[in-house]
């Protein structure tokens, strides 16, 4: 049981992982220098996963997965009715959850690990780039990968609570959003580490309790 709803979660999620992947390959190539379309523009020669225009285009595709994602799994399901498939299953409704933020969570780090590998490979490979490369250049990317979590996790919380959408019920994306800032922003590792968890532990707490107490 927990096999099959896994696999229907990654299953129905492949649409937007698909669209994540072409478009982290399209700030890739630009990255390197390769263009294939009329309005992109080369990169230039610099350190990378140094650059300003990396990490922006890192946070901003993986910030619209993390939220896509989140409400996919939650909003899109409610409004179909899968909700009330699912939630009548011989398993406790926590399971059902558990297993939806495992496997999103997971995609959410592998498409960032995606990224950072291919990228860092290329910037590994002698000859492709005039600047000395060090895979320890890349923990601010994975940095910022992690910090999608509480991201994916607000829009999850969302796309569960009931409310008007331009009101209380997008409260939470909003602070899952605040806290990807805040865990990309500070330079002190401890200190994202503590917002990080923080931000975490407190969404799951009320996701885990609007799932106990909402009636579907």
């Amino acid at each position: 049981m927990l096999k099959a709803l896994a696999i229907k979660e990654l299953r129905e999620s492949l649409g937007i992982v698909a669209l994540a992947v072409l478009a982290l390959g399209y700030v890739i190539l630009g990255l390197i220098g390769v263009t294939m379309l009329p309005w992109q523009s080369a990169g230039q020669p610099y350190f990378p996963f140094s650059a300003d225009a990396h990490s922006f285009s890192q946070a901003v595709v993986l910030g619209a997965f993390s939220l896509l994602l989140g409400f996919r799994q939650t909003a899109w399901e409610l409004h179909n009715g899968t909700f009330y498939y699912l939630l009548h299953r011989p398993l406790p409704r926590w399971v059902v959850f558990a297993v939806k933020l495992v496997v999103g969570t997971a995609l959410v780090l592998l498409v960032n690990a995606l990224f950072v590998g291919i990228y860092g490979w290329w910037a590994a490979t002698p000859g492709t780039h005039p600047t000395p490369f060090f895979w320890s250049m890349t923990l601010p990317a994975w940095k910022l990968g992690l910090a999608m979590v509480p991201v994916y996790l607000g829009a999850f919380f969302s796309g569960l609570r009931p409310g008007q959408w331009f009101g209380s019920r997008l409260a939470p994306a909003v602070t899952g959003i605040a806290a990807g800032f805040a865990v990309t922003g500070m330079p002190w590792w401890w200190l994202s580490a503590i917002i990080g968890i923080a931000a975490v532990s407190l969404m799951l707490v009320g996701i885990f309790y609007y799932t106990r107490v909402r009636d579907y």
